[in-house]
């Protein structure tokens, strides 16, 4: 029987108050619960059958109203792995994955199809960018899933929207598609560390909103993080700003990450894209 409550410890690096041992969890609810984004890929070949249904998985999610507005490209071609990669820095080695995907939000084709049957296609708005982006958002969670309950390793890479524009070219990316994200898959080459999340008393609320003790609580988190997975000098965000942190944590880093604007540019070329934000 597999132990949920050491699952959960490994997830929150903390007990729960319930006794989870005697909860009987599925093979796949194992996979989730212990998943870890993978950065260091075999030379295994993910076989074009297996491709076939992990992207059927990735279509298998849901989606709103059944518009489907998602497109998925699979980059195969040696040159074009070669242009992302040599663009996309510390995040290169993404592109050594056997497979490695854009999910793309796409709001093209249903206005082409709303067209080529007499309709005027109104609604080009910010809700249908939204649409659009949690589809395609939906449709690589399911990849991912079934991907690591095969055994294969997958690391989304939000990276890709640092090089939209050259993206856009290299790939032929026409008006009203664009990338959220690229996912790396192939088999693991590496045991990756699971990574303790936020307690589920700060991130899940029950009837009303609340921020109870909201401080101590990210402080007594940022313990737990630190002890098993201190952030090192390398690790640490706009050292060049604000110098080396003394005390490498988790809220101390995300603080310095959001105090610089980040993707300023990015509403301007989804305009510019074909993608109406009104």
């Amino acid at each position: 029987m597999i132990d949920a409550s050491k699952l959960y410890y490994n997830r929150y690096g903390k007990y729960s108050d319930l006794d989870l041992s005697q909860v009987d969890i599925s093979p796949l609810l194992k996979s989730i619960l212990s998943r870890s984004s993978v950065r260091k890929f075999s030379k295994k070949p993910v076989t074009k059958e297996t491709l076939t249904l992990l992207l059927a998985s990735a279509q298998s999610a849901p989606s709103k109203s059944n518009l489907q507005q998602y497109s998925i490209l699979v980059i195969q071609d040696t040159s074009i792995k070669t242009e992302i990669s040599n663009l996309i820095g510390n995040t290169k080695w993404a592109l050594t994955a056997p497979v490695f995907l854009l999910f793309l939000a796409d709001i093209r084709r249903n206005i082409k199809i709303s067209n080529d049957r007499g309709y005027k296609h109104k609604n080009n708005n910010v809700d249908t960018f939204m649409n659009g982006v949690i589809d395609a958002a939906l449709s690589m969670q399911s990849m991912i899933i079934s991907s690591e309950a095969m055994g294969l390793g997958v690391c989304p890479i939000s990276m890709i929207r640092n090089i939209i524009q050259e993206v856009k070219f290299i790939c032929n990316l026409p008006k009203g598609v664009f990338p959220i994200a690229g996912l790396a898959v192939g088999w693991p080459d590496q045991k990756a560390p699971v990574s303790l999340r936020l307690p589920q008393d700060i991130v899940t609320h029950f009837d009303t909103y609340k921020e109870d003790n909201l401080d101590q609580k990210i402080n007594e988190y940022d313990e737990r993080v630190f002890k098993i997975a201190p952030i090192l000098k390398e690790k640490q965000r706009h050292v060049d700003l604000y110098g080396v942190a003394q005390k490498g944590t988790w809220s101390e880093n995300i603080s310095r990450q959001l105090s610089v604007p980040e993707r300023e540019n990015f509403k301007k070329w989804l305009k510019g894209h074909g993608i109406n934000l009104e």
